[in-house]
């Protein structure tokens, strides 16, 4: 359980450090001035940097042993993100912001290898305990940053450098409880031809993740924004995120344990299908009704993070950093990209308006969901499975 433990708990820091920037970025809009479509375009590097490059790193990680990359990758994101509330202009805050994502880039795959390796054959769920660290996360971080800017104002954001110097340290300390070592095949396995890569299904896969990551990224940016405009004052901007992402943590630890008895396809098509509803309802509630329809937008929204990247890993039994990498990383910065182009339709067309285009995208990706073919073996790369390939009958 240690294993599967720290990686969580990593995931939640990692991804807490990251997310202070949607309540950070009213304050710096007022200090620099900025337009919606800047404001996008500080969204989209931080989500191309931390996720476009994953890919790359999830190759390194099927080849060789990478349990370094992880502490490093903590202790970067909380340095460089504390810094966020220091920078004394826009361009500044531009390349902080790229180098803080370089470091949530070289952590996520290594430790999605090692959150899966330590699942055993229970990857749905052991994933999805992965992703709900991340997704806690993500939720945390907005209330945290309120309270910090509410309390310090700007420097206040100096306070993440801590957790992530001090997870970093624990994580050296138990480095070697890590599995993160490349999957090797033995016996007879060693003579089976490699499995071809399913592309149409994992390029399906890709552009289901991307609408979903778009339509995530912009409302976790934009939801502060438009709850300011409406009057709504910084703090309860930064409760009404936390109710949104702490649900969607909740989501996606259910999504994973149910995909395990229900199937991967139901839980993604199902819950991308229901968000668009709920959302709209959300954005139209008034007062404190807003807040459990948040809640009910932010779970199915988030049922099918980790179920997506399960399903990548059973696509490519073999190359589990490469999945991770992909489904983690470039799919989601890719998504990031649309955020920026967000805030381009926000300054044209206003802020409520690309608001009820991101809600609806990932109702599309529900839609593409449906077209998505489940691979032959739930778990092919469990130890049993592996077994039993290596010793047939």
């Amino acid at each position: 359980m240690l294993p599967i433990g720290l990686v969580v708990l990593a995931h939640l820091v990692v991804d807490a450090s990251q997310n202070i920037l949607p309540v950070v970025l009213p304050l710096l809009v007022d200090r620099f001035q900025l337009s919606y479509g800047q404001v996008g375009a500080v969204a989209a590097l931080l989500n191309i940097s931390s996720s476009v490059i994953q890919p790359a790193f999830g190759w390194i990680a099927d080849r060789w042993t990478t349990r370094w990359l992880m502490p490093i990758g903590i202790a970067w994101t909380g340095l460089l993100m504390g810094l966020v509330g220091l920078v004394p202009s826009y361009p500044l805050l531009l390349l902080l912001t790229v180098g803080t994502g370089l470091g949530t880039a070289a952590f996520h795959p290594a430790a999605a290898i090692a959150a899966a390796r330590a699942s055993g054959p229970r990857r749905g769920l052991g994933m999805s305990l992965f992703s709900a660290g991340g997704n806690l996360g993500f939720a945390v971080g907005p209330v945290a940053a309120a309270w910090l800017m509410a309390s310090f104002g700007l420097p206040g954001t100096l306070a993440v450098v801590f957790p992530g110097l001090l997870t970093a340290t624990a994580f050296w300390a138990w480095r070697d409880s890590f599995e993160t070592a490349p999957l090797r095949r033995s016996g007879a396995a060693e003579a089976e031809p490699p499995s071809p890569i399913p592309w149409v299904r994992l390029g399906t896969l890709c552009l289901l993740i991307t609408l979903r990551s778009w339509g995530y990224s912009g409302l976790v940016i934009f939801i502060p924004l438009l709850l300011r405009e409406q009057g709504v004052s910084l703090p309860a901007a930064g409760w009404a995120l936390f109710v949104f992402l702490f649900a969607g943590a909740l989501g996606g630890l259910a999504g994973g344990y149910l995909s395990d008895h229900w199937g991967r396809q139901r839980i993604i098509a199902g819950s991308l299908l229901a968000f668009p509803g709920l959302m709209a309802a959300a954005i139209l509630a008034p007062g404190l009704l807003r807040f459990p329809l948040l809640a009910l937008s932010g779970g199915m929204l988030l049922a099918s993070f980790a179920v997506t990247t399960v399903f990548a890993q059973e696509l490519l039994p073999r190359h589990l950093g490469l999945a991770s990498g992909l489904t983690l990383g470039l799919a989601f910065g890719a998504g990031g990209v649309g955020v920026g182009l967000s805030g381009l339709l926000a300054d044209l067309a206003g802020l409520a308006a690309s608001v009820w285009m991101l809600l609806a995208l990932p109702g599309f990706a529900g839609l593409l969901a449906l077209s998505l073919r489940v691979p032959a073996a739930n778990h092919p790369a469990s130890p049993s499975r592996d077994s039993r390939r290596s010793h047939p009958a």
